[in-house]
């Protein structure tokens, strides 16, 4: 009977993180993840589901990964506006070191999947509405504590200021320089003046 060979599933959906992050869903394969990380194929399967189920887990590993680091500062619990400002004058460092050289995982999968794939494209929607709702707290938490005009539209503006997020995801996966994605937000953010 042959042994089982052990490993860690939180490694191998790192490594399949990566590796979907780098290729896209189309140009992954199943195939190079086994030799990546290498554990057999019926290993992956059988504790990931099939590519699409792992692509699935994927998704959900990266979102949780990004509210823990990049969002970290607009999800601290009373988190407002110098949050929201902070948030923003730290995405052109983050975005241009070698970790997010790929861009954002959930806009390139937007990009590849959204048009094709309606379960894929609703994890990517969740996942920037989800963001928005955040973003729209910590705007109403700014207006509570007169940090905006009491006037804000806080869903629109956030709404905004979110995709902006987005914008500034693609322009750093484009190649543009830290000053170029500062200057980017330095004007977007003058929604919050």
């Amino acid at each position: 009977m042959p042994r089982h060979r052990e490993f860690d599933p939180n490694k191998v959906l790192d490594t399949a993180v990566l590796l979907f992050w780098k290729k896209g869903f189309f140009d992954a394969s199943v195939d190079e993840l086994v030799r990546l990380s290498g554990v057999a194929k019926y290993g992956i399967y059988g504790t990931f589901g099939n590519k699409r189920e792992l692509f699935e887990k994927v998704l959900s590993q990266y979102a949780e990964d990004r509210r823990k680091d990049i969002q970290s500062p607009i999800r601290k619990k009373d988190a407002s506006l110098p949050e929201i400002v902070g948030f923003f004058k730290s995405l052109p460092n983050k975005l241009t070191k070698k970790e997010f050289q790929y861009g954002c995982l959930m806009v390139n999968t937007g990009v590849e999947l959204g048009a094709r794939d309606a379960e894929f494209s609703h994890i990517v929607k969740a996942f920037f509405d989800e963001s928005t709702q955040v973003m729209c707290e910590c705007l109403d938490r700014a207006v509570v504590q007169n940090q905006l005009e009491k006037t804000t539209d806080t869903k629109r503006v956030a709404h905004y200021l979110i995709t902006e997020f987005r914008a500034v995801l693609m322009l750093a996966a484009s190649g543009h320089t830290r000053k170029e994605l500062q200057q980017h937000l330095d004007i977007a953010l003058r929604v919050l003046q």
